[in-house]
């Protein structure tokens, strides 16, 4: 191919590149993580904040809840997104609380060993909503910083933000996969699903099996004891602006409960937990068995609506309790 007919194919295939990316850039403001973050900058002056992954995202009645400190009045915002990790929280703290100066509570919603699993996320491991880290509000060096990037590391994720085809190249097969699941259902027996999708598709959340459960819960114990380092960030943060924590063991299935905190490493695990969090002036709550029946679930981590509101309705009056205002 002569040089004069490489050109104008060079300059289309850029042009179309251009398009593309411009057209992803359009899309991805249908993306959870970008209305998670427009939803905190316009909350109207919260003073509660909560934060957490899909047990909270979408599991919190703010109804029951607020009607639960009445007559008080507290305005809380949800800011837990699903599918995130600690780095991801520690950024939408920062996000929250830069914007809403006034916040006087978090409420941190973890399960199993969430506090203290160390971060372990290379910049190609930020897909679907976890691409929070490459939203621009955030700056790079705020965010290469949270993930602990090495300068190589730094350089993708700046190539990541600037190219929406690269940041993108996973959504865009997750509606194709869709399709497929829809396609190959079709004359099969129903799959058991949810409002969020397929069951089976959240297993991957929990241990693999309970030995590697045991094994998780002693490498801790073994160990120094400390939380994973993104949450000592925030938390650190949060004493410092005033701002009272509450971590709360989130409600778990019976099915998870009698595998999983059934077993004798789980006692000592939640006990050097608590210590912690007293060492360092942070209010628990174990709210792992407050619903006792599958019927309060939807799989064997998330609430069901029913299930929600009355863990709302408990959680308020619990926070009350506390008097976290004084």
């Amino acid at each position: 191919m002569t040089r004069h007919r490489l050109l104008p194919t060079l300059a289309s295939a850029l042009l179309f590149l251009i398009a593309l990316n411009a057209l992803l850039l359009l899309w991805g403001h249908r993306q959870a993580y970008v209305h998670k973050l427009e939803k905190v900058r316009t909350a109207a002056n919260p003073d509660l904040l909560f934060l957490g992954n899909s047990l909270l995202d979408g599991h919190l009645d703010e109804r029951a809840l607020a009607a639960s400190f009445a007559p008080v009045k507290r305005r809380p915002l949800n800011a837990a997104l699903g599918a995130t990790e600690p780095p991801e929280h520690l950024l939408l703290f920062r996000y929250a609380q830069r914007l809403h100066p006034h916040l006087r509570t978090l409420v941190l919603g973890y399960y199993d060993f969430q506090l203290t699993t160390p971060d372990q996320t290379p910049p190609l491991g930020l897909i679907g909503n976890r691409m929070v880290g490459l939203d621009h509000r955030f700056p790079l060096a705020e965010v290469a910083s949270v993930y602990h990037s090495t300068p190589r590391q730094r350089m993708t994720l700046a190539v990541l933000r600037n190219v929406p085809m690269l940041a993108d190249r996973t959504n865009a097969w997750k509606d194709v996969e869709l399709l497929r699941r829809h396609l190959a259902a079709m004359g099969m027996p129903p799959v058991a699903s949810n409002a969020m999708g397929r069951v089976d598709d959240f297993a991957a959340l929990e241990s693999d099996s309970t030995e590697a459960f045991d094994a998780r819960a002693d490498q801790f114990l073994r160990g120094p004891l400390a939380w994973n380092p993104s949450y000592t960030s925030l938390f650190a943060e949060a004493r410092a602006a005033k701002i009272r924590i509450v971590l709360v063991l989130m409600p778990a299935s019976p099915w998870h409960r009698s595998r999983f905190y059934s077993r004798p490493a789980w006692s000592p695990y939640r006990a050097a937990v608590e210590s912690l969090a007293q060492r360092e002036q942070m209010a628990t709550i174990d709210a792992s068995n407050w619903l006792a029946g599958q019927a309060d679930f939807e799989d064997h981590l998330h609430m069901s609506p029913a299930g929600v509101t009355r863990f709302s309705t408990q959680l308020g009056q619990q926070l009350r309790a506390m008097h976290l205002d004084q």
